[in-house]
């Protein structure tokens, strides 16, 4: 996938925003043939976007409109970011326009992840709602589970301690000619909870950050960015629900010094559970197969719809490479496990159960 801007801005952001899982190089001289993102900082005029014709969605949690033409061309606008987008199928090329860089920065990235995401569904990859990192330069440790399962305590937790992460709550999955399942990263940020964030010694960076002038994440509630700059250890609450810190993709590797993978081979697949106040452990009570929810699919994915139609709705992959995934990580060596609020415990366990994950109690 090529990116093409007269902004230096936008291509430095693009090679912090994925620089640390894809490979990022000069553009080729010549016989480039596949899909092309271009951005332009301009004008974008008065587009309301108000007529009955145009749907509706947030992209991500910005409210953008969007239509397809009877050319088949898809246009979108974003009016509180001042973006708008067009993607024109049969030239493989999306056009992103912009009044200010930052906007025109990120809409590009989001862009360009999205025809990538396209191409690998394409060659037989799916999207897992899952986080990994990997040990020992191949060994991924694969991270399933609910919203607020403890999928990003297990990768962030082995990332701070040398292992390289490849990917937080979203992983592409794919199965290998020799029956094991290999995996790629999709850049994307984190939400984190400042207990975490606390235990990983990340709050004291974002505070120094910010006092040097850095800005917290632009969907960062300003609860969060409050409590982690004045050390309030309750983290604020909307009902039962804790409001976490944002983290940008580039700031694992940039502000809190993690190392980013781009490949790895499933070695152990973990379905983690937080139970406060609990010891870590093997929960062998708990089935570990994977359902409809482990996969990115429409049902479950709520921040980037495929508005532009770029994976014909197969967003996540197709049914069938779903089924061949699940299958084959039902083959490999797969634990329930239980982790508490104790840091150093956690990583005692974590660090001892992917060294020896054919060990210990075994969940099916």
């Amino acid at each position: 996938m090529l990116v093409r801007s007269a902004e230096t801005s936008v291509l430095e952001w693009i090679r912090r925003y994925v620089g640390p899982w894809w490979t990022a190089v000069e553009e080729p001289t010549r016989g480039w043939t596949g899909p092309v993102v271009t951005a332009a900082l301009g004008d974008i005029g008065n587009v309301t976007a108000t007529e009955t014709s145009w749907a509706e969605a947030d992209y991500p949690r910005t409210p953008t409109r969007y239509r397809r033409n009877a050319d088949g061309t898809v246009v979108a606008v974003a009016p509180r970011d001042r973006v708008t987008y067009r993607w024109r199928p049969e030239a493989r090329r999306m056009d992103v326009r912009g009044e200010h860089g930052p906007a025109l920065a990120r809409a590009t990235a989001r862009v360009a992840r999205e025809v990538v995401r396209a191409q690998l569904v394409t060659s037989g990859w799916v999207l897992l709602h899952a986080s990994a990192a990997v040990v020992d330069g191949e060994r991924a440790v694969l991270a399933l589970g609910g919203r607020g399962a403890g999928k990003s305590t297990v990768a962030l937790t082995l990332a701070s301690r040398g292992a390289q992460l490849l990917g937080n709550d979203r992983v592409f999955a794919r199965p290998t000619e020799d029956g094991g399942v290999e995996l790629a990263p999709w850049p994307s940020g984190a939400a984190i909870g400042l207990g975490l964030m606390r235990a990983l010694g990340w709050a004291d960076v974002a505070r120094r950050r910010w006092a040097a002038g850095a800005e917290p994440h632009p969907s960062q509630d300003p609860r969060v960015t409050a409590a982690l700059l004045t050390g309030r250890s309750e983290p604020p609450r909307v009902g039962e629900r804790e409001v976490k810190a944002h983290v940008r993709p580039e700031d694992f590797t940039g502000w809190f010094g993690l190392r980013g993978a781009s490949s790895g081979r499933v070695a152990v697949t973990l379905f983690p559970l937080i139970r406060p106040g609990a010891e870590p452990e093997v929960d062998d009570r708990r089935a570990t197969a994977l359902t409809d929810a482990d996969f990115m699919t429409g049902a479950v994915e709520d921040s980037f719809p495929d508005i532009f139609g770029l994976t014909g709705g197969a967003n996540a992959g197709t049914a069938r490479a779903r089924a061949k995934v699940a299958a084959r990580l039902g083959e490999l060596p797969t634990r329930a496990i239980a982790l508490g609020h104790d840091h150093r415990a956690n990583v005692a366990f974590l660090e001892d159960i992917t060294t020896h994950p054919g060990t210990g109690a075994v969940a099916r």
